[in-house]
Parts: C-alpha cells; sequence; structure tokens
C-alpha cells in the first residue's frame, strides 16, 4: 500500500512538472494572448460610451411650503386645509405615473437618439429607457423619500433629465391640484348661487304675503274709521300693549296702513331685509375668487443638491483591465497546452518517431 502512494505521488509531481515545462516553452504564446486581451479590454474601457449616473432625492414639503394653497380654507367656508402628506402623496402619484414616463418617453429620450437608434422598435427603446430613468423609495415610509436616477453618456445631461422628469412631475400634479380646487369652488360656488335665489324668491313670496295681510288691515281699518293707531292699555304701569299684528293690524290705523304698504311697494329689492343673505354673498364672492397661484405651491423639497458626476459608472476602466488580464492569462494557458498537446501528437506522427 506504502508502495502504491509513492507512486501515485512520484506520478502527480511528474505530471505538475511536465505541464510547468510546456507553459514554460509556450510562454510567448501566454504572453502574446494576454496582451492581445489587456489592449482589447483597454480599447472597450477607453473607447466604449460612457455612462454618467446622476440622482436626486426628494422628500416631503414643510408646512410653510402649503401656506399660501390653505389660504381661506376654513370652517367658515366649508373647506378642509390641504395637509403635506395630501399635497405629497399626489405630487409622488404624478411622478410614479405610467403617463409621466410615456410623456418623457417621447418628448425627451426620444429625439436624444441618432436616426439609426430610432429605427430600432419601440417596445425596445422603451425597455432600455426604463432601465436608464429610474424612480424609487429610498425609505419604507410610502410618503418618506425618494431617488429619481437618470444614466445618459453625458454628465450635464443627466443632471438635466432627472431635473426635468421631477419638474414634469410637478407641472401634472399643480395642474391636478388646480382643476380640483377650480372645480371644488365652482360648485360650491353655484351651490351658493342657489341658495341665494331660494332665499330671494322665498323673500318676494313673503313679501306678497305681507302686502296681501296689510292690505287687508286697511280695509278693516277704514271700515271702522280708524285713522290713527290706537293704543290700548293693560293696567301695568310701565308699558301699554300695543298688540297691533295679525288680526290686529287694522288698529295701526289708515294713515300708517297706507305708509307701510306704499313703502313695501315702492322697494327695488328685498336684499337688505333678508337674513343671512350677505353671508351667502360673501361666501359665494369667495368662491368665485378661489384660485392657487402655481408659483406658490412647493410639493417637495430637494434632499441635499443634484450633483453632476464627475466619474462614469459604465465602463469600469480598472476593472474591465483586470478582467482582461485575468481572462487573457486563463485563454493564454489554455493555448498553451492546447498547442503543447498538438505539439505532442504531431511528433508521434512523425516519420523519425515511426522509425
Amino acid at each position: 500500500m506504502q508502495s502504491d502512494a509513492a507512486n501515485n505521488q512520484d506520478a502527480n509531481e511528474f505530471d505538475a512538472f511536465q505541464i510547468a515545462r510546456a507553459l514554460w516553452s509556450q510562454l510567448w504564446v501566454i504572453i502574446g494572448v494576454t496582451a492581445i486581451a489587456v489592449v482589447l479590454g483597454m480599447m472597450y474601457a477607453f473607447f466604449s460610451e460612457r455612462v454618467y449616473e446622476a440622482r436626486a432625492y426628494l422628500v416631503p414639503p414643510t408646512q410653510s411650503d402649503i401656506a399660501d394653497l390653505n389660504v381661506g380654507r376654513t370652517k367658515e367656508f366649508d373647506l378642509e386645509p390641504y395637509t403635506i402628506e395630501h399635497v405629497y402623496r399626489l405630487f409622488l402619484r404624478n411622478l410614479l405615473s405610467e403617463s409621466l414616463r410615456q410623456e418623457f418617453f417621447e418628448s425627451t429620450y426620444l429625439p436624444s437618439l441618432s436616426e439609426e437608434e430610432k429605427k430600432r422598435s419601440q417596445d425596445a427603446l422603451y425597455a432600455e429607457f426604463l432601465k436608464k430613468m429610474k424612480v424609487s423609495p429610498v425609505t419604507a415610509d410610502e410618503i418618506g423619500r425618494y431617488s429619481v436616477i437618470a444614466q445618459t453618456a453625458n454628465a450635464e445631461k443627466s443632471v438635466d433629465w432627472v431635473k426635468k422628469y421631477i419638474k414634469h412631475a410637478e407641472l401634472q400634479a399643480v395642474n391636478e391640484l388646480t382643476k380640483n380646487v377650480s372645480y371644488e369652488a365652482k360648485i360650491r360656488g353655484q351651490n351658493m348661487d342657489w341658495e341665494i335665489n331660494a332665499k330671494r324668491d322665498t323673500g318676494d313670496a313673503m313679501r306678497e304675503d305681507t302686502l296681501v295681510k296689510l292690505r287687508a288691515a286697511l280695509s278693516i281699518a277704514e271700515a271702522a274709521g280708524v285713522q290713527r293707531p290706537v293704543m290700548i292699555f293693560d293696567g301695568s304701569p310701565n308699558a301699554a300693549a300695543t298688540n297691533m299684528t295679525g288680526e290686529m293690524s287694522f288698529l295701526r290705523g289708515v294713515e300708517a296702513l297706507k305708509a307701510e304698504i306704499k313703502n313695501i311697494e315702492g322697494r327695488s329689492s328685498n336684499d337688505a331685509f333678508l337674513t343671512g343673505l350677505r353671508e351667502l354673498q360673501a361666501k359665494k364672492s369667495f368662491f368665485e375668487k378661489l384660485a392657487v397661484t402655481s408659483s406658490k405651491i412647493d410639493m417637495y423639497r430637494y434632499d441635499g443638491e443634484v450633483e453632476v458626476p464627475q466619474d462614469a459608472i459604465k465602463p469600469k476602466r480598472t476593472l474591465v483591465v483586470l478582467l482582461a488580464l485575468v481572462l487573457g492569462l486563463m485563454l493564454g494557458v489554455l493555448a498553451a497546452l492546447s498547442l503543447h498537446h498538438l505539439g505532442g501528437k504531431l511528433a508521434k506522427k512523425s516519420p523519425s518517431h515511426q522509425v
């Protein structure tokens, strides 16, 4: 048994020695293949298109950022103030929307491509665009910190794309918000208008009822010969009972009743006599003027500056050259062993070997 183990060890050492000698004999092959691989790797690293990545971080706005948005939104006008969460959630919904991606793809990404690249299928180009333009949450919170990433062949362009993409999302969100505010104001203004008209109609009806009652009282007063108000004392030391309403209105006398009828008939409007009308008119005026100025809305904040990238993320030159070196050595060793094996077979087939 010991003899077999010793023989195996000697055989392994002999095989390793043969391999080392074979590689040494083909050293220039290994060096040549490795050099070619390194040169190709360097050419790829230095001449292939470089890719730069710009990144922006976004966080919710502050209460002061949305203060102008809540001007007039009080319980007095039955309007709930907008919260930071509501505004930021609306912005994120637009930032993550498929409509924004498609709009940016058509307006910005496609025009940046060469005519040859534009000939590729739209699906392939769109899939490539989605890899270069990414929006993702940074924190676990649904309305927390988000990142917007753009990858382009130019460092300044990548920053421009990030800011432009965010701006497009903001414009969409602001348009949606202003439409909501305008629609809400329009509906509430219409409700106020209906209430005002209803109150005026009711006032007109009450005016006619009052005239009917006064004319009836005037007829009774004329028949009874009551020209002036009749004072009826109830025996109390402090006041006189002048119950001159309803059926006793004729006690006010012909002169007073005629004067009141003439005054009511001569009114151009009942607005001054309608309780709560002015409050309704004030609310209607507020809703008609209610508007949102987009320049005063901040729906998000940048967390830090969007800096121009100094180094490309692709290709990583050092890594590419190292990988080329390793791959070149592996291919050189393989080529050296193959040549050595092939040379051995040819030597066995030569006439001198057969003799």
